[in-house]
């Protein structure tokens, strides 16, 4: 059965991750290993502990403060706002069915 918080979390990570690479951002080592994991179909095979943890790693990373969101946040088009909010509220849906 298809987990649709997971799938969207994942689609929209990779969206994020795509963005910094055209951008010349640095990305965190577990963000950029999160959406490896989601476009290599490895992200399912995952224990839920593994998940967790990795969840809790790159919402820590990709939420206010960091780096990454001011950046988003400062990002003069309205088309990558758009997908990084998209990419929060996916996070927060999927952190929350976690239990993070």
């Amino acid at each position: 059965m298809k987990n649709e918080l997971e799938d969207n979390f994942g689609r929209t990570l990779q969206v994020l991750v795509t963005h910094l690479i055209k951008n010349a951002v640095k990305i965190p080592e577990p963000v950029l290993q999160a959406a490896l994991d989601f476009q290599h179909f490895n992200w399912d095979k995952l224990d839920l502990a593994t998940k967790r943890e990795r969840v809790q790693s790159v919402a820590e990373l990709t939420r206010a403060p960091s780096a990454i969101h001011r950046h988003m946040e400062s990002y003069p088009h309205s088309f990558s706002k758009d997908r990084y909010a998209e990419y929060l509220t996916a996070l927060r849906f999927y952190a929350e069915s976690l239990g993070v």
